[in-house]
């Protein structure tokens, strides 16, 4: 299976079924012309929607995948590792330079952090994806369809083979970091991790925290007190690290001092 073949559908305009349905009777009509609820869309276009939901069953039947997370420093020393699920889309149809977490996702982590940009949050963690290639879209279900009124939920949601997340898991080097950040649940079902949400697990000498996936797609920052926990547990962790950090380049000063003496 190579997931960088080019999607065949055309993706330059997308005019939904509802759009094209005629206004019944007494409908509200808003200003610009649409119904209201018109304007929301969903998070991918729906003409490439089922190539991807295609692309997700090729890959369920291939058994030959790299298994080697996609992890990125931006700056050596780092000793913090956030990690997401998996790239948005094939690696064909994505940005030249993208780098994983990419877009609101980091954006909201460096709000959390309290931090002025992602720049400045890239600084002080490695970050990547537990899978490197895109694994596909889940197939909505009928009574979930845009073009029917279905508002809820603007994304499907992609599909997460936990058979290859777990041997990604594996072969992260937990031990170059005091802590990893695992974005959502699949990805700590993937380590093996019991801690619940907001919690760590110790392993490797690494403190493993499960943390809500920054995607707006997730319910749970609907809600202030929510992002307000997140917020002082995320900051509590890049703390932790600092200090670890420092100890460590004291202890490591301490020892050159002497051997020189």
């Amino acid at each position: 299976l190579d997931s960088r073949k080019p999607l065949t559908s055309n993706t330059t305009m997308v005019v939904s079924a509802a759009q094209q349905r005629p206004v019944a009777k007494g409908t509200r009509i808003l200003k610009s012309g649409k119904r209201q609820g018109a304007g929301r869309r969903p998070s991918k276009p729906q003409s490439i929607k089922k190539e991807l939901v295609k692309l997700a069953k090729r890959v369920a039947t291939a058994n030959q995948r790299t298994c080697k997370p996609h992890i990125i420093s931006e700056r050596q020393g780092c000793v913090g590792l956030v990690l997401g699920q998996a790239p948005p889309g094939p690696r064909k149809n994505l940005p030249r330079g993208w780098r994983p977490l990419a877009g609101p996702a980091e954006q909201r982590l460096a709000r959390l952090a309290g931090l002025a940009s992602p720049a400045e949050l890239w600084t002080k963690l490695d970050r990547g994806n537990l899978l490197s290639w895109y694994p596909g879209l889940k197939e909505r279900s009928a009574k979930q369809d845009v073009a029917k009124g279905y508002t809820k939920h603007q994304s499907d949601g992609d599909v997460f083979p936990q058979e290859s997340a777990r041997r990604a898991a594996a072969a992260v080097q937990l031990e170059r970091y005091r802590c990893v950040v695992l974005l959502g649940n699949n990805v700590a079902r993937a380590f093996g991790v019991k801690a619940g949400l907001m919690q760590t697990e110790v392993r490797d000498g690494s403190r493993l925290l499960t943390f809500p996936h920054p995607s707006g797609v997730s319910h749970f920052w609907n809600e202030p007190a929510n992002v307000r926990r997140a917020a002082r547990v995320f900051k509590a962790e890049l703390q932790r690290m600092r200090r670890q950090k420092l100890k460590k380049t004291i202890v490591i000063s301490t020892k050159r001092k002497r051997n020189h003496g």
